[in-house]
């Protein structure tokens, strides 16, 4: 597997984990599941940035 898979694969279970405590947070601190959501939305961001860095990276 290389670094590049690795980063990607990383991303996506950072996504995942980050959407899923938010989602489980909703119901004890709206506080806590919104900053998960937003830093869910930062991951999107990032892990979009990647794939064009690595696009261009080959």
């Amino acid at each position: 597997m290389s670094i590049k898979t690795f980063h990607i694969l990383f991303i996506i279970l950072s996504i995942v984990i980050t959407i899923w405590f938010g989602l489980w947070e909703w119901n004890q601190s709206i506080l806590l599941a919104v900053i998960s959501f937003l830093a869910g939305l930062g991951l999107v961001i990032y892990g979009i940035q990647v794939l064009k860095k690595f696009k261009t990276i080959s």
